[in-house]
């Protein structure tokens, strides 16, 4: 009897023995894929850059290893609808046909590539651009060719090229492993590797292609209905099976707002943290949450739970993650192609890291550098003016050239060679381009002293996205009677003067513009005195009224004038930040009633985020010495 529950006890044991360490690689928004459309025409550059990507997966197995690659989308162009794609590759093709035929060239290419590299497992999410890229105009062909788009990726990932059976069918505990019955079938699943279990979630939603429902056209940003029952019934299941250590959810779209950017459109699931798809993931206590889109790297934790969203750039193989998975614990690593190489030369240097320690009775979550946790209630950017750094020894992200001393960056005809860090929580790649901006003494050390030439400007996105508040405060000083721009938000693309966030001085008096037409002036103030005065303008809630917006004048609340109509604040999503100027804003912009400032700035910050007024009444305060 004694041997039998010794037996018993053995079996037990080896049935939850840990596993061992193993490892994975996450490459978010790779892009690089677009060139295998070409295959048939096979052009005479095509061999020889199949040929570095394949040195460069060989160059990431050899050195970096790992069992798959996590890829949470956007692994192409994907205007495969157009006129001008069909015309170049697919002569007398339908969009439809042209889609399903690029597709199949794309990512047989791709997946051929990375076997060939070394790995064989890649788990794919779509992205914008695996669906024909954001926006989709309703009526459109992207619209309409969104099943084609679709069809053209599960095809070649997620089914088997000999028999055509789905890759991922084993089912979770009772629950099938992907969302059957739906249009998300073949783009969704879930699939178990050791310890870990992959959810991959299609989050690309239309109801109808010639109806728009959000403000990227007819497809947006959810998952719902049986999609997302789906996904619970999955997660449910998962928490039953004691041999799951981790949940990781990957779908595109970054769900907790703000979110660093690099030259992308920025588009974000809807509803941030409230959206039903977030609460699911928080209720099941998942781990990690993976998404791209906006091509830069930002940890965030969940307010309510440990669940962590990590938003990665991969970028023709300029960044990517190694994942060491343990029972109890996930290290993450971010890596950095170094200026000046090739990426299959593998001379890459750490730049982040990131811990989520489980071991213990309560999870510790850690990160540092690059997948520092950013802290989205903190100052996201922070101008000083106590130093300015040379622009070649202190390269930005995504910024051609970076690194080069002979490349200094022109913004609007002036030559940028250094640039002012950004102590906020966003980071040095926010710090701001610059030319022409003199040091001078000011209320907090020293100030940047402007003229018509100056430039001061970010080249990396955002905060500004959709309808979320953003507060600025600053300190100014000025003696001029024209109305000069001090904080501009306009678009880099886009052709209509609206949907920004302009803070201006007006012969002195603070205004806040959203439109050529629409301002919000202070009532009974002027500030073009040559006295320092600190100045805040401060969305008070998301969305709010122009009318509702506050202006803070040496800490304190002015009564304010509208101009034009009232309306609800919203903003474009592609916008890049600057001060003194127009800087790197469309030219539509010169319409603008606006001259560039000249006067004197200092300690300029923004948050995403609506500021108390005890706070700006801090802000407000003259450091003693």
């Amino acid at each position: 009897m004694k041997l039998k529950w010794i037996m018993i006890f053995l079996l037990v044991a080896l049935s939850i023995q840990a596993e061992k360490p193993w490892r994975f690689l996450l490459l978010a928004d790779w892009h690089s894929a677009e060139k295998y459309t070409q295959g048939k025409k096979n052009p005479s550059w095509l061999a020889e850059a199949i040929a570095e990507d394949v040195a460069t997966v060989q160059m990431l197995k050899t050195n970096y290893g790992g069992e798959l690659i996590l890829m949470p989308g956007d692994s192409n162009g994907g205007h495969w609808d157009t006129p001008k794609f069909i015309k170049n590759n697919f002569p007398g093709a339908t969009a439809e046909e042209s889609v399903l035929e690029a597709g199949r060239l794309c990512y047989s290419g791709m997946i051929d590539t990375f076997r060939e590299g070394g790995y064989s497992k890649l788990i794919m999410a779509v992205g914008d651009h695996e669906m024909g890229d954001n926006p989709w105009p309703a009526g459109s062909d992207v619209s309409r060719c969104q099943p084609q788009f679709r069809t053209a990726f599960a095809k070649e990932f997620n089914r088997n090229p000999d028999g055509g059976r789905f890759l991922y069918e084993n089912p979770i505990g009772k629950a099938a492993s992907r969302p059957l019955g739906t249009k998300y079938e073949e783009t969704s699943y879930a699939c178990r590797h050791k310890n870990v279990l992959f959810i991959t979630v299609d989050a690309f939603y239309q109801e109808d292609p010639d109806v728009k429902i959000g403000a990227e056209g007819s497809v947006t940003g959810t998952v719902t209905g049986p999609h997302l029952q789906w996904l619970e019934n999955v997660l449910s299941e998962a928490r039953k099976d004691e041999g799951i250590k981790h949940i990781l959810v990957q779908s595109h779209l970054p769900v907790i707002y703000p979110v660093r950017k690099v030259n992308s459109s920025g588009m974000l699931m809807d509803d941030g943290v409230d959206n039903p798809f977030w609460k699911l993931l928080r209720k099941y206590k998942v781990d990690i949450y993976f998404a791209g889109e906006v091509h830069a790297n930002t940890v965030t934790k969940d307010p309510k739970s440990d669940l962590v969203q990590l938003v990665t750039r991969g970028n023709f193989f300029n960044n990517f993650q190694t994942l060491d998975i343990k029972d109890d614990r996930i290290d993450v690593v971010c890596y950095e192609q170094k200026v000046g190489t090739k990426s299959s030369e593998g001379d890459y240097a750490v730049s982040g890291k990131l811990i989520i320690d489980k071991s213990g009775r309560s999870t510790t979550i850690d990160g540092a550098g690059e997948l520092a946790l950013l802290d989205v209630h903190s100052r996201l950017f922070h101008f000083t003016f106590e130093e300015e750094v040379p622009l070649f020894s202190n390269p930005i992200m995504g910024l051609s050239g970076r690194g080069k001393k002979e490349n200094a960056k022109t913004l609007r005809g002036v030559k940028c060679t250094s640039l002012f860090p950004n102590l906020g929580s966003f980071g040095k790649h926010y710090s701001a381009l610059t030319a022409n901006v003199e040091l001078m003494n000011g209320p907090h050390g020293k100030a940047g002293q402007f003229n018509q030439n100056s430039r001061m400007g970010v080249f990396a996105m955002g905060p500004h996205h959709s309808g979320h508040a953003v507060s600025y405060a600053l300190w100014v000083q000025s003696t001029s009677s024209e109305n000069q721009l001090l904080i501009n938000s306009g678009t880099i693309w886009g052709q209509e003067l609206k949907n920004f966030f302009n803070l201006h001085l007006n012969d002195g008096v603070p205004e806040v513009m959203v439109s050529k037409s629409q301002w919000l002036a202070a009532e009974g103030i002027r500030l073009n005195d040559g006295e320092w005065h600190h100045l805040a303008a401060v969305m008070p809630k998301d969305s709010c009224l122009l009318s509702e917006v506050q202006i803070f004048v040496d800490g304190k609340p002015v009564k304010t004038r509208l101009n034009g109509n009232d309306l609800n604040l919203h903003f474009n999503q592609a916008v890049r930040l600057g001060f003194g100027g127009l800087n790197y804003t469309s030219k539509t912009f010169n319409a603008l009633p606006v001259q560039p400032f000249v006067g004197s700035m200092d300690e300029i910050s923004i948050w995403a985020r609506s500021l108390e007024s005890d706070e700006v009444l801090e802000l407000s305060s003259v450091l003693t010495k």
